[in-house]
């Protein structure tokens, strides 16, 4: 049996980042830390949550 990621609703924690020196955005898989894909087109991924910067406490 293999792993096999088809869509991101099967309990991924999967956001998307833009990468500041390409302007392109990245699909990252929280739960692994993975990079999962990159855009090569312009805007961000559809139905994937663009992650924010953290706030410092």
């Amino acid at each position: 049996m293999s792993k096999q990621k088809t869509s991101n609703s099967g309990g991924n924690d999967v956001v998307q980042v833009k990468n500041p020196r390409t302007g392109h955005y990245v699909k990252i898989d929280r739960t692994e830390g993975k990079i999962i894909s990159h855009k090569q087109s312009e805007g961000p991924y559809k139905g994937v949550p663009v992650a924010r910067k953290r706030s410092r406490v």
